[in-house]
């Protein structure tokens, strides 16, 4: 958004302008409810239409719902540096999650900013401003630089350990990079990390039923 832009909480959709809640909450919301793959896709759409359109939108068919959905995400939610970030990182690896991240990311406002994000209401264009201008001094800083470090064949043996363990504890949980849904050999490590002996073997059984080793 440029300087001389207004931040308009409005969407014009086959001729009819609709209000939106585009503050960082709501938007959260939508992101959990459109990947929760316990509801169906009519489920999703509702959830995450409540969540951001305040205007009614009972009139509009199921079609039309995800036509406006993709124009609010498109328009409103991804933005320039989404996308910019999305070309630079091809291979499609996160290097957080909201959901995951919420303790570190509430932790980083709380230390660079002074903000409490449970108190606060923020758009959702200043909170990705935010969380994009958190330092290195913060721990989600940290754990980023951790997640995306790559172990090199240059790295002293002992660092390419350290990394390989840091990478474990702190690897997203729902990163699943394996197309065909199996675990990698690290994700595996994670599953079966705080178990004892007789709880990873049944552990194991029950990942070999999922298809997931």
């Amino acid at each position: 958004m440029s300087f001389t832009s207004i931040n308009q909480n409005t969407i014009e959709y086959k001729g009819h302008r609709y209000q939106l809640d585009l503050s960082f909450r709501m938007v959260l919301l939508y992101f959990q409810a459109i990947r929760d793959e316990g509801l169906t896709v009519a489920e999703r759409l509702e959830i995450s239409l409540k969540a951001l359109v305040i205007s009614d939108v009972d009139n509009l068919d199921i079609q039309a719902q995800s036509e406006l959905l993709e124009l609010i995400f498109n328009t409103k939610i991804n933005n320039d540096r989404d996308r910019i970030r999305a070309k630079v990182l091809k291979s499609g690896k996160r290097s957080f999650d909201f959901v995951e991240d919420e303790s570190l990311i509430k932790a980083g406002f709380q230390q660079q900013y002074g903000i409490d994000l449970d108190k606060v209401t923020l758009s959702w264009e200043r909170f990705t401003t935010m969380l994009d201008g958190l330092d290195e001094n913060t721990q989600f800083q940290k754990i980023v630089h951790i997640r995306q470090a790559k172990i090199s064949d240059d790295m002293e043996p002992e660092q390419q350990e350290y990394l390989k363990k840091m990478k474990l504890i702190y690897g997203l949980k729902q990163a699943k990079p394996n197309s065909d849904g199996k675990l990698t050999h690290d994700e595996l490590e994670i599953e079966l990390a705080n178990l004892d002996l007789p709880h990873k073997l049944l552990r194991k059984q029950e990942l070999k039923k999922q298809g997931k080793i």
